[in-house]
């Protein structure tokens, strides 16, 4: 009859039609007006309620809610009383169907006290629609003004409110009212008792009450044994996990994913493995805390091994495996294994699931695929804060420091709130784009946002005006952090040391002993290097013995530096045996002492050490090569080096390595190996390859390859730095290619280098060079900062060696009247000066002053350039007194100036002396035979200056022809000695006729006026 009634009620529900009298017998009739009739028919609905699964997506036949009204109204048509089962009933069947309002109604109705039955079906309904805070607030509704207690299930559920909300005391309260109503045998109110102050932290507490239960069931095994596992607490878990398998309880599948998470957690992950092999039908979760443990241990191997197993087993992925084995991926640089997993969440529909998007962007990010990054993210409906940093972090990994910036400035637009990463995120990109003002600004948003307390925020930050020079700032930041950890001392330990105030840095290495905060590698490394470049070993010696006393010396990054440290001292014992101590797996250590090795001029030690390295089986990096490189002092050993970097494939990957192999060709005058090995490098767009090239041709003698490079550089837009146009300007000095020299001069005005006193410099020494002494002096004089003296050494040595000796000597005085210290290249082009006018005594007296009243030694080409002085003035024998008393051996410089005087004044006696001199030190040279020879024949000597000749001819010593050259327009003109082959040598015959027929009819020449006064030169 009841399940008639029932049937009869669903169907007018769906059907939509009003509800029909039911038309009853009088036997049945009379059952109608019993309340157990329609609480029968009531828990009814209520039991479909409780069946129907809550992710069951079949259509619903009808809305309990509704049905559950048309009954009530029916119950207050006919008067019947509700209380008890009937009540009950009632207020269980709204709860169930989610109408708490009517709940509440109901349970307000019911004309007796309500009953624990019916306080728990309203808690019931809180819990399920609701949040934890609401059931608790249910709770004190229903203890107060209803003035009801709920039964067993309504106290688990209040419970359970409690520990997830983490509310200790309140729950201990709820506790009490268990005790008073004697619920506390009850195995649900246990069960919530043992979780709540398990997941509340308080482990004894819920041990306490799970010892006092008879017979705990599964959940509060599984309850306890996860509150051990969340303190750390894993050896009592396991034991406890022991216990219940001895005592006949069988676990489920929660206790043994958290047993299995307690093993990983141990340590223990093939026993971890071995449980969830023992487990019947393991869950998706289960092979989920296996797969994360062992991507959390960085055995990402396992993960994709355990990831194919359970796909065998034709389990379906989550989002938290799909997460584990990406990050796996990511970390190992496994991305054709990345890229099949994000290929199965798409199939699963779980690519824009913010955590598997989050990943796979990680994934992304650091295989440098920034564009498959975005499109990931692009394609993410929901984005939430995680997200938007792994993006930000991925634009500034991969060196797009302004899309961070962007994507930083759309999150404040769209109100996006910024945390932790982002900010940090943000102050990377900062330090990478030099700006300190965008720093600042990001400060003032974290202060705004109260987000310049965090420890890692402030930290960021104290780490962006370290590096970015602003010390000061960085100091006063630092002083004001309250509890700093090891990264803020390391954080200003390196900026100090960036910014080279090495000594302060050892300082605050020191200080941070004193504060009792442990060094790590990082303190140790930078200041054993702060140590290294100030030349203090001693202190570097006592940094030593404490990195011993830490245990901490054997690491690569602190053994570099001592290496390093010993090596500048030229200690090369000490630097093997820190080597020796060294981790012996990383190559870092290595590449320290075979730079030592060639800065000590053991280049073959150093080879000796790479072999040794190669004969280990280590594998060389770019810097061991540029290391080993710089120290081949034979071409066959360059080129074998050479080879290796083709077969480790480094060539490719680093411009440094390719840089330095085309400046041992250059040196070796391999213009055409340099030049394909130019052609076969990668990349087209770094400057700092580009100058590296452009000033090895033009130090080498390959000024017009220099230029050449230069105007090939700019073709492929790669803007030009103060030390490209310096480089290039010494090629066009050194071919007097004036027309370049001005293209390039416009160029440094448009660049904005024109104020950069090493390109002005450069301009003055190109200018002069090309003879446009006037242009030069307009380019110093239009320079504002002259407190520097390599522009006024540049225009001294112009003038100089322009045959302006006045001019430069009024400069000389006027650099000093302005308080700049002369050096050794300003006295190199004052006794140019001197030697070209002929000014002996001035020349004695700056030459003299040099060391006495200067404190400069004297180099080898300021001796060349005072023997000169003195030669041209005739003054041989003292020049020869020079010569005998030098404090070093003479070089071919000097004895070649000395010879050239002698031929000067014709001392054939002295000339053959000093050519024999020159003649042993250098044997291939051309001009010292040639010298010989014409001294002897202008003393009418021709028999020994025939010998000369001879000697040179049996020496297969070649004598290669002058020549200049003339540019006009965008063609330049060669011309030799003794050449008739130039095309138009006819023409040019007859001008050079024609000009010396006019200079002969001449008596004289007029002088050309000076070019300065002095009054110019105030």
């Amino acid at each position: 009859m009841r399940s008639a009634s029932a049937a009869a009620l669903r169907l007018a529900l769906r059907s939509g039609a009003e509800l029909p009298p039911l038309h009853l017998t009088p036997a049945s009739a009379a059952a109608a007006r019993d309340p157990a009739y329609y609480a029968a028919l009531l828990a009814s609905l209520s039991e479909e309620c409780r069946a129907r699964h809550p992710f069951d997506a079949s259509p619903q036949r009808a809305h309990p809610s509704r049905a559950c009204g048309v009954l009530h109204a029916r119950i207050l048509r006919l008067g019947l009383p509700l209380r008890g089962r009937l009540g009950d009933a009632l207020v269980d069947l709204y709860g169930r169907s989610g109408r708490v309002d009517h709940a509440w109604s109901a349970l307000g109705c019911l004309e007796a006290r309500a009953s624990g039955s019916a306080a728990s079906s309203v808690l019931s309904c809180h819990a399920r629609s609701g949040s934890p805070r609401d059931v608790l607030d249910a709770f004190r509704r229903v203890r107060g003004s209803v003035g009801a207690r709920p039964d067993q299930f309504g106290f688990a559920v209040v419970l359970s409110a409690c520990s997830r909300l983490g509310v200790i005391d309140y729950g201990a309260q709820v506790h009490c009212d268990v005790l008073k109503t004697g619920f506390c045998s009850s195995a649900f109110c246990a069960a919530a008792l043992v979780d709540m102050y398990a997941k509340c932290g308080e482990v004894a507490d819920a041990r306490r009450v799970f010892d006092g239960i008879a017979c705990p069931d599964t959940i509060c095994w599984t309850s306890m044994i996860a509150g051990y596992h969340r303190v750390g607490r894993y050896h009592q878990a396991l034991a406890l996990f022991s216990r219940m398998e001895k005592m006949g309880s069988v676990p489920d599948q929660v206790t043994c994913v958290t047993i299995i998470s307690t093993l990983a957690s141990m340590g223990r992950l093939d026993d971890a493995r071995t449980l969830l092999k023992k487990i019947h039908m393991p869950s998706t979760v289960a092979w989920n805390a296996v797969i994360s443990s062992y991507a959390q241990s960085g055995l990402e191997c396992e993960v994709f091994s355990m990831y194919r197993d359970m796909r065998r087993q034709g389990l379906r992925p989550t989002r938290s495996t799909f997460a584990s084995v990406l990050s796996a991926a990511a970390n190992v640089a496994a991305f054709d294994e990345g890229e099949q997993v994000h290929a199965a969440a798409v199939r699963h529909g779980l690519d824009a699931n913010v955590f598997v998007a989050s990943s796979l962007i990680n994934l992304y990010v650091k295989h440098g695929c920034i564009a498959d990054a975005k499109e990931v993210f692009d394609f993410s409906s929901e984005k939430n804060i995680v997200m938007w940093n792994a993006m930000l972090n991925g634009f500034v990994q991969n060196e797009l420091q302004e899309e961070a910036v962007q994507m930083f400035q759309y999150m404040r637009k769209v109100d996006l709130e910024a945390d932790e990463f982002t900010f940090v995120s943000v102050l990377s990109a900062s330090i990478n784009l030099y700006s300190l003002g965008l720093g600042r600004q990001v400060h003032c948003m974290t202060i705004k946002n109260r987000m310049d307390a965090n420890l890692f925020v402030a930290n960021a930050t104290l780490d962006m005006y370290s590096k970015l020079g602003a010390t000061d700032i960085a100091k006063a930041l630092f002083s004001l952090i309250p509890d700093k950890d090891s990264v803020s001392w390391n954080a200003l330990i390196v900026g100090l040391a960036h910014n080279e105030e090495e000594e302060e840095a050892v300082h605050m290495f020191k200080k941070m002993k004193l504060h009792g905060i442990t060094p790590d590698e990082v303190s140790f490394a930078t200041a054993i290097n702060s140590c290294s470049n100030i030349r203090a070993t001693e202190t570097g010696k006592q940094i030593h013995c404490a990195s011993i006393k830490y245990n901490i010396c054997s690491s690569p990054a602190v053994g570099s530096s001592l290496i390093d440290l010993y090596s500048k001292h030229g200690d090369v014992v000490s630097s093997r045996k820190v080597l020796g101590q060294v981790d012996g797996s990383s190559i870092v250590p290595r590449n320290a002492l075979i730079t030592g090795l060639v800065q000590n001029n053991r280049e073959d030690e150093a080879i000796e050490l790479f072999q040794r390295v190669l004969k280990d089986g280590l594998m060389p990096s770019s810097f061991t090569f540029s290391s080993i490189l710089s120290g081949c002092t034979s071409l066959v050993s360059s080129k074998q080096v050479h080879c290796y970097t083709l077969k480790s494939g480094l060539l490719n990957e680093d411009a440094s390595i390719g840089v330095s192999l085309i400046g041992i060709y250059l040196k070796s005058k391999m213009l055409e190996d340099a030049n394909k090995l130019l052609m076969e490098m990668p990349d087209h767009k770094n400057l700092v390859e580009w100058t590296a090239i452009i000033s090895g041709y033009a130090q080498n003698g390959y000024s017009d390859q220099s230029l050449v490079s230069f105007w090939r550089m700019r073709s492929y837009d790669v803007r030009s730095d103060e030390a490209t146009f310096a480089s290039v300007l010494k090629a066009c000095s050194d071919i007097a290619a004036l027309t370049d020299g001005k293209d390039i001069h416009g160029l440094i005005i448009k660049s904005g280098f024109v104020s950069y006193e090493i390109a002005t410099s450069a301009l003055i020494d190109m200018y002069s060079k090309c003879g446009d002494v006037i242009s030069s002096f307009e380019i110093f004089k239009e320079l504002n900062n002259k407190q520097d003296t390599m522009p006024w050494n540049s225009m001294i040595v112009g003038f100089a060696k322009n045959g302006y000796a006045k001019e430069a000597l009024l400069l000389f005085h006027k650099m000093q009247e302005s308080q700049i210290k002369p050096d050794e290249v300003t006295f190199l082009g004052v006794l140019i000066a001197c030697s070209h006018a002929g000014l002996i005594s001035e020349g004695r007296h700056f030459f003299d002053s040099m060391s006495q009243v200067f404190g400069i030694t004297p180099r080898v080409d300021h001796y060349a350039c005072f023997i000169d002085l003195l030669g041209r003035g005739g003054h041989l024998q003292e020049a020869q007194e020079v010569i005998d008393h030098l404090p070093f051996s003479a070089d071919g410089v000097i004895w070649a100036t000395y010879l050239a005087a002698c031929q000067m004044h014709n001392d054939e006696v002295r000339g053959k002396m000093a050519a024999k001199k020159l003649a042993e030190l250098e044997p291939q040279s051309s001009s010292t035979y040639v010298f010989l020879s014409s001294l002897h024949a202008a003393a009418g000597n021709w028999v020994e200056a025939k010998m000369a000749r001879e000697a040179m001819r049996e020496k297969g010593v070649a004598k290669f022809p002058g020549s200049s050259w003339i540019t006009v327009g965008n063609k330049t003109s060669l011309f030799v000695v003794q050449d008739k082959h130039h095309p138009d040598t006819p023409e040019i015959q007859k001008v050079l006729r024609d000009l010396t027929g006019t200079i002969n009819k001449d008596d004289e020449i007029e002088g050309h006026n000076q070019l300065t006064s002095p009054a110019m030169l105030t």
